[in-house]
């Protein structure tokens, strides 16, 4: 057994911490639109996107005191898909039912198929955003710059250079430098941890 825990599990373990509510409000301000975006994706209306985002959030807040390392069960990622897509396919199906609301043929299996891979496009795009706004404040602005317009933009780093009064080289190094701020932010609250699946 290894003395740290796995960086990319801490936002799990900070969780299991009854007094961190700055954990919990991470796991929220990254979790809960990126729930709603892929159910709003298949067609629910933002009301029931909300609806789902708390009840997923709910299981979470159950099942994280459970929670304990063992690949026999699977990643705490995919037991998040699993619960958010069961859900989904649920409110699709009372959907289904009502005669005026009924959604497009196929719906439901279509997301039944993508959910894991859309899941994970979805959290990596709310990740990046989150760890943008966490980290922008922390760089004078044309380290800002020079990042986002070299990395985000993909604009030449020579451009760029020119643009903001730099050298290249001063270009490449602030990119550097905020990409790996990001990259430490996002490891701190990412995860593919294992979780007891009872509270699927």
């Amino acid at each position: 057994m290894r003395n740290a825990p796995d960086t990319r599990a801490s936002l799990l373990l900070r969780l299991q911490q009854p007094d961190d509510e700055r954990a919990w409000q991470e796991f929220v301000e990254i979790y809960q639109p990126l729930i709603e975006r892929l159910v709003t994706r298949y067609g629910l209306q933002p009301a029931d996107a909300q609806d789902i985002s708390q009840e997923v959030l709910t299981r979470v807040a159950k099942a994280i005191p459970e929670w304990e390392h063992d690949p026999a069960r699977g990643t705490f990622r995919g037991w998040l898909t699993r619960v958010t897509r069961n859900l989904t396919i649920e409110q699709l199906r009372t959907r289904a039912r009502r005669p005026l609301t009924n959604p497009e043929s196929g719906q439901l299996e279509q997301f039944q198929r993508d959910a894991d891979s859309i899941f994970q496009l979805e959290q990596q795009r709310e990740l990046f955003g989150w760890a943008a706004r966490k980290a922008r404040d922390q760089f004078v602005p044309t380290t800002w710059q020079a990042f986002w317009l070299t990395a985000v933009e993909q604009r030449s780093p020579s451009e760029v250079a020119e643009q903001l009064g730099l050298s290249t080289g001063a270009v490449y190094i602030a990119r550097s430098r905020v990409m790996a701020r990001l990259r430490e932010l996002i490891e701190q609250t990412e995860f593919d941890s294992q979780v007891n699946e009872a509270n699927q």
